[in-house]
């Protein structure tokens, strides 16, 4: 059995981070390593907290998994066990998520991810719905189990995301290189609503629209390659289309001969 390491990004909330930490110490599976990254006096925001953690733990071969765990999000005693036991019979999982509940433990807050921008959508089933592990377009990202090899692999979280969005920005990039983002119902979780370092609405606000602008940049426009390559400038909608065609083509009559 190796220790899952757990990192926590907090943020002035120490009832939440105590609860948090208890529910991790009563954990059916006993090995674990917390990492609490105190952003309380300089605030360097989820993601940032989140790639400090996966530089620390990532690179050991002491280390399969490693978890991503907000500071509300509170475990179900066999949480980790039940990921660490999926993520071990399917190699191919680079992230598996719980179930999160509300406050009665049976009402689903998140039981899957749908749209992903402008906004995120969950999936929020009756609890009777969620029986055998499943595929989920996206991992919300407070409460999560990443594979280290598939970090090795792909690299730490977009710093560019540094709020929101870096969750479903990861699990896009994961799923492009093959791995597979699981939902395993029988791990569970009690998060309860609201985001930690929510010091500043106006800036907080101003921080998560920035966010979605450089996530549709990327994802749906092609406007952030355009700004970083040397044929950008020339990239019109056309002039990819019209690529994209000839590449299609030519895979075409290579096939036939």
């Amino acid at each position: 059995m190796k220790t899952v390491p757990i990192i926590i990004p907090y943020y002035r909330a120490p009832e939440k981070l105590e609860r948090c930490l208890a529910a991790i110490r009563a954990q059916s599976y006993g090995k674990t390593d917390v990492f609490v990254r105190d952003n309380s006096d300089d605030n360097i925001l989820y993601t940032a907290a989140i790639n400090e953690g996966l530089a620390k733990f990532a690179h050991s071969p002491d280390f399969d998994f490693v978890m991503v765990l907000n500071q509300d999000a509170y475990l179900l005693p066999n949480a980790i066990e039940h990921l660490v036991d999926y993520m071990n019979e399917d190699p191919a999982c680079g992230i598996a998520c719980p179930i999160q509940l509300a406050s009665d433990l049976r009402s689903v807050f998140w039981g899957g991810s749908l749209q992903a921008f402008p906004n995120g959508i969950h999936d929020a089933k009756p609890i009777e719905h969620y029986s055998t592990p499943f595929p989920t377009y996206w991992a919300n990202g407070a409460a999560m189990m990443i594979r280290t090899a598939m970090v090795r692999e792909i690299g730490y979280f977009d710093k560019n995301l540094r709020f929101v969005g870096s969750d479903s920005d990861y699990s896009f990039t994961a799923a492009a290189r093959g791995w597979k983002i699981m939902v395993v119902p029988d791990a569970r979780a009690e998060h309860a609503s609201g985001a930690s370092g929510e010091s500043d609405d106006l800036a907080i606000s101003i921080i998560k629209a920035e966010d979605m602008i450089y996530f549709g940049e990327k994802w749906l426009t092609g406007g952030l390659y355009r700004s970083l390559a040397h044929e950008g400038p020339q990239l019109t909608n056309l002039t990819v289309k019209f690529a994209m065609d000839a590449l299609t083509r030519g895979v075409e009559i290579m096939k036939s001969r």
